[in-house]
């Protein structure tokens, strides 16, 4: 009996089309702008011991730590070699051992620094280390031989080009990266009634004037603040109800209507709007987490109606 999966949808080999190699640039621009605020803000000398920084400071006294510990040369050379990996990912070059050391970095880090963002940069990097071709579109090299910024920005796909097994992997790891964030907030009491989201904001608003400018990550007026952040905390917990609510809805409809082509417009929209809002929250450290989960949408639509839409850009 035939078997009308494959044709439904096609996933065969590991030659990257059109939209992993979108991916693989946005991406790419997600981990630059986490390396170089890495790096302002002194990740560099993270495992110095004279003087030894706070983080290793830390990290030694951890009892629940996976301890990696380097000598402070070492890690210069890895943080080195991360920032080379992160730049040959962006344009193109070297694409699959790049990746490897990029996922490999980001496996090292939350081992010290333990945040959900480097990890899921890390497992989204993994996809790449098995692709082919990921170099053919949105690249240094294609950009070179583009006869004009057109041709580069929408190219024409590939004939007869399917879904490679790499990009079905960064689809099924979308699919769990929403799931499990809203069952784990759907079984969370404190995070549906409202209580999380005003405790984040009480305590973002305390902090604020203990902040430098360059620091600040709590940006919102007066008003916000009055009525979502400072004013009594059941009172504001109750207002952050529905958006805590809708915030789970939200994460747990947005893998199927991305999948199901005449619903991935109103899925594209509602994780812009969504992915917004976390990142004006914690715009420093969440902006790679953001760029890199609404990259990932291009990844649910066929080639030719990607294409269409890069058209439709230009």
């Amino acid at each position: 009996m035939h078997d009308p999966l494959p044709a439904a949808f096609p996933v065969h080999g590991s030659a990257a089309g059109l939209s992993m190699c979108l991916f693989r640039l946005v991406l790419g621009s997600a981990l630059l702008w986490k390396t170089v605020a890495d790096h302002v803000y002194g990740m560099a000398r993270y495992f110095d011991l004279s003087p030894k920084s706070l983080v290793r400071w830390r990290y030694e006294r951890d009892e629940m730590a996976v301890k990696v510990l380097l000598s402070p040369t070492a890690f210069r050379v890895f943080y080195a070699a991360r920032a080379v990996a992160v730049l040959a990912v962006f344009t193109g070059v070297l694409t699959p051992l790049a990746a490897a050391v990029v996922a490999a970095w980001c496996v090292f880090e939350f081992t010290f620094d333990r945040k959900f963002n480097t990890l899921f940069l890390g497992m989204m990097s993994v996809p790449f280390v098995f692709a082919t071709g990921t170099g053919t579109w949105y690249s240094l090299q294609s950009l070179l031989d583009a006869p004009s910024l057109s041709a580069f920005v929408a190219p024409s796909p590939a004939p007869g080009g399917g879904v490679s097994w790499p990009q079905a992997a960064a689809v099924v790891l979308m699919f769990q990266v929403y799931w499990s964030s809203a069952l784990y907030k759907a079984r969370s009491r404190q995070f549906t009634s409202g209580d999380t989201l005003q405790k984040v904001f009480a305590q973002l608003a305390s902090l604020r004037a203990e902040l430098p400018d360059r620091r600040r990550e709590y940006f919102f007026p007066d008003w916000f603040t009055r009525r979502l952040a400072t004013a009594e905390p059941s009172l504001v917990a109750r207002r952050w109800r529905i958006p805590s609510l809708v915030t789970v809805g939200v994460e747990a409809a947005l893998p199927v209507l991305l999948v199901v082509h005449p619903t991935w417009w109103v899925g594209a929209l509602l994780g812009v709007l969504m992915h917004g809002a976390f990142t004006a929250m914690l715009p420093k450290r969440l902006v790679p987490f953001s760029l890199a989960s609404l990259g990932t949408y291009v990844l649910f639509l066929p080639e030719h109606d990607l294409a269409t839409l890069m058209r439709g850009l230009t």
